[in-house]
């Protein structure tokens, strides 16, 4: 799970194109096998094994500088990779952030969606599912994907929690997904820092790793081998 790309910035939330490049560079050298979004969707659905050492990329929120510098640098590599959009927020700023930056407007989505670059639901209003009721989920959802609707967007049918965060408790958690489902979400992901099981027995509950550009390459592998740094 990435966020910002810069040219020479690296914090908890940016990594720099030189480290993004030396992480890629790493999983090929060690035999890691790139899948798309639709791979892992079909994998969920059907209830199929993935492939040994999968790893999906992905990108939150759309950052302006996702188009300017890391897409071009994964598609040198032929790496794909999923964006999960917050539809409140096309053309706008990360409001959200203490350091608000530029997000993709809808003409720069659709030319990322036509190089390759996958699409997927971000939420729409960028706000906590863990702090909503069932029904402002439902239509914080719905919002979601009229828009992408509207805009001629093409997405996959997947969420990225804001903030990985959903109901904490069960009864919460089952009427969320009935939300999704009714809204034809098929998977969901949080981050949770932990390495899913290649047969994806919940499909609304996806770990990913969180990567940071204040930390080493050594941190990042062994974050890939074991779903903790430490």
């Amino acid at each position: 799970m990435y966020h910002k790309i810069s040219a020479e910035l690296a914090d908890a939330w940016t990594v720099t194109t030189a480290q993004l490049d030396a992480q890629m560079k790493w999983l090929i050298e060690s035999d890691y096998e790139f899948v798309t979004g639709a791979q892992v969707l079909s994998a969920a659905e059907k209830g199929d094994g993935l492939p040994s050492r999968s790893v999906l990329i992905t990108f939150d929120d759309a950052y302006l500088d996702n188009h300017e510098l890391a897409f071009p640098l994964l598609a040198k590599l032929g790496l794909p990779v999923v964006l999960f959009v917050p539809t409140a927020f096309i053309g706008q700023i990360s409001s959200w952030d203490y350091d608000a930056s530029p997000l993709m407007n809808a003409e720069q989505l659709r030319a990322v969606a036509a190089s390759g670059v996958e699409l997927a639901l971000h939420s729409h209003h960028h706000v906590s599912y863990g702090a909503l009721t069932t029904k402002l989920i439902a239509e914080d959802v719905q919002s979601s994907v009229d828009i992408m609707n509207e805009l001629g967007l093409p997405f996959l049918p997947a969420l990225a929690y804001p903030y990985g965060r959903r109901p904490r408790k069960k009864s919460g958690r089952l009427a969320m997904e009935e939300v999704l489902e009714k809204a034809g979400v098929k998977m969901a992901f949080r981050i949770g820092n932990r390495i899913n099981p290649l047969t994806l027995r919940q499909p609304y509950e996806i770990n990913r790793l969180g990567v940071r550009g204040d930390e080493s390459l050594a941190v990042f592998q062994r974050k890939i081998k074991r779903g903790r740094w430490f």
